[in-house]
């Protein structure tokens, strides 16, 4: 294995060098009036070693380290003063020992100390020290000491040797480096296992690289014999609920079946959580009830995907089910219920979960609370309200609370308002692009052409954009891809063409294209030619094209579905006869016979 470009010949000495054994309130050992069982047995087995001499032999001292490193945290300083005795035989097994055991425990950085006293000792660490030292520094999420650590493995000889430091590399370099050089790693090992496969899947999954995920489980089935485990599975089902790819996502649950893995409860409760947001809350109700397990977790996961999908009865009827079976609800599962009240435009309910939380359910509202209760307030028009309550509320309000209350302030059109919040949220992130175009078009709206020209320089200047449209549908397992005026496709000439014949059959009845938002300075002709081409809408002409006729479309969209897109799914789910599904950056909105599921309420 070569070491990657980015080079890691001057951190060692650094980072290695200034660490010492660090305490912790947790990290203590046990009193003898409080010892765990395990603790006495240890004890009373050290007494007896010491007794017969056995604690002589460094095999027999090598196991008891590590019988007490990894018993429970709370016996490491024990552990360690058994390692630290003059007369105690030392070994690299005893020495890997305690470094796991820190490596595991609540101050992984001690590990690294241990570390250092075994290379003062003369001890030699072999493919086992290296794997628990880079699984501390994920935890630390420290890159530059598992740089250092990568140069101590090349500088002895130990890279490119053993899997065990090759899978723990490639997870270390995914986690906190670069996902890229942890693939160009993973290409040039030649042992492959599961853990190496699900390290770099994890890499591309937590970088927002959903599609690679699905690609490279693939490339997983087609090319190697490596069986994928519950760890594989559990990241493909977030992939797949994250790019709404229900085709995948069916998939998937059908190879857990056929290949026999165990259907876990973290299992289950993610392909719960994958199903909802694909748009099939029906087989997400099914899995749900069919789970003879559930934990507070999985009751959350459900009860948010009825709000997903603006269900807000059916949510708060399984919140009190999940009360009945004696579960308390969490930080999460009050969220979940608040965001439901938020799509409904349940205002009362959801002040009363508001005052409930501490009082009843011992939860403290965080900024996501609050966040949900500013988004509920707005949506139903309580501006003033809403604002009142970032004033009064203990927690400093951040960037994503006050973009609520603007999004609803141009909704309701109070200008004065979003004015001032704009200017909250400049202040807290000077390059925001939703409160720059926002207040673009304010100065526009006053003919302040300067202030306008300010705005606009200043956004070119500083490269800040708004986030293009983009919907993504699925098709025989192939995800494509749209973004607003998108002319890139193979079958752009036909998309184009069912584009024209869906507004057409909207005009005939009566639909005018709606262009809120855009730049006052905009003519209404280039306003509308760019409405008619939002990214939703080609994917649906897509869908329509591909599909056949009777089959729901899904469309997976990053932002917030506008007026105009909205009225026009309506019309192509009654001129077609097609369900359409859309799932934008909020919520589901179920289009069928001329209608949203939302109520046009969102």
């Amino acid at each position: 294995m070569k070491a990657p470009n980015m080079t890691v010949r001057a951190h060692s000495s650094s980072i290695l060098k200034d660490l010492s054994l660090k305490t912790h309130p947790l990290f203590t050992a046990p009193s003898h009036s409080s010892l765990l069982p395990s603790t006495k047995l240890l004890k009373q087995t050290h007494a007896k070693l010491l007794r017969n001499g056995e604690i002589h032999d460094s095999l027999t001292a090598g196991k008891l380290i590590a019988d007490v490193a990894t018993s429970h945290y709370s016996n490491l300083p024990y552990a360690f003063r058994l390692l630290s005795h003059p007369h105690f035989p030392l070994n690299t097994f005893a020495w890997n020992s305690l470094i796991r055991g820190f490596a595991e425990g609540p101050i992984p950085e001690n590990s690294v100390y241990v570390y250092r006293r075994m290379l003062a000792g003369g001890f030699a660490p072999n493919n086992y020290t290296y794997t628990f030292l880079l699984k501390a520094s994920a935890f630390l999420a420290e890159p530059r000491l598992g740089l250092s650590l990568h140069a101590n493995i090349i500088s002895r000889g130990l890279d490119g040797l053993d899997p065990y430091i090759q899978t723990s590399l490639i997870s270390f370099y995914a986690a906190l480096v670069s996902v890229d050089t942890a693939q160009q790693l993973f290409d040039e090992s030649s042992m492959r296992d599961v853990t190496a496969w699900n390290a770099l899947i994890k890499g591309y999954l937590a970088s927002g690289q959903y599609m690679k995920v699905i690609r490279l489980f693939q490339v997983m089935q087609d090319r190697c014999n490596v069986c994928a485990d519950e760890v594989t599975m559990l990241s493909v089902a977030s992939a797949s609920a994250h790019l709404g790819t229900l085709d995948v996502g069916k998939w998937i649950h059908t190879y857990i079946g056929k290949n026999k893995l165990i259907m876990t409860l973290n299992l289950g409760t993610a392909l719960i959580n994958m199903y909802a947001k694909c748009g099939d809350i029906e087989s997400a109700i099914a899995l749900f009830w069919k789970m003879e397990e559930k934990d507070m977790r999985t009751w959350s996961v459900m009860i948010s995907a009825f709000s997903l999908h603006g269900l807000a009865k059916e949510a708060f009827d399984l919140f009190m089910d999940m009360q009945r079976v004696g579960i308390d609800p969490d930080s999460v599962t009050i969220t979940a219920l608040l965001s439901a009240c938020s799509h409904r435009g349940m205002v009362k309910e959801g002040r009363i979960i508001l005052c409930r939380m501490s009082t009843v359910y011992n939860i403290e509202p965080t900024i996501e609370h609050y966040g949900c209760i500013v988004d509920l307030l707005g949506r139903a028009g309580h501006l003033d309200e809403a604002l009142d309550l970032i004033r009064k509320m203990s927690l400093k309000p951040d960037v994503v609370l006050w973009g609520s209350l603007l999004v609803a302030c141009r909704v309701h059109r109070n200008i004065e308002m979003g004015k001032v919040v704009a200017d909250e949220i400049l202040e807290l992130d000077p390059c925001n692009a939703g409160a720059l175009v926002f207040l673009s078009n304010l100065h526009a709206a006053y003919g302040n052409w300067d202030r306008v020209q300010e705005v606009r320089d200043k956004m070119k200047e500083q490269r800040i954009n708004k986030p293009p449209g983009s919907s993504l549908i699925e098709l025989n397992g192939v995800i494509h891809e749209f973004l607003s005026g998108d002319k890139s496709h193979s079958q752009v000439d036909s998309i184009y063409m069912m584009l024209d014949e869906i507004g057409r059959l909207a005009r005939r009845k009566g639909h005018k294209t709606a262009m809120d938002g855009f730049p006052f300075d905009i003519d209404d002709e280039d306003k509308e030619v760019c409405v008619s081409q939002h990214s939703e809408k080609l994917a649906v002409a897509f869908g329509l094209i591909n599909t056949r006729p009777g089959s729901v479309i899904r469309v997976i969209k990053n932002l917030r579905i506008c007026s105009d897109c909205h009225e026009i799914m309506k019309y192509v789910s009654e001129a077609f006869e097609r369900t359409v599904v859309v799932r934008d950056c909020n919520r589901f909105h179920q289009f069928s016979k001329g209608s949203c599921s939302c109520v046009d309420y969102w």
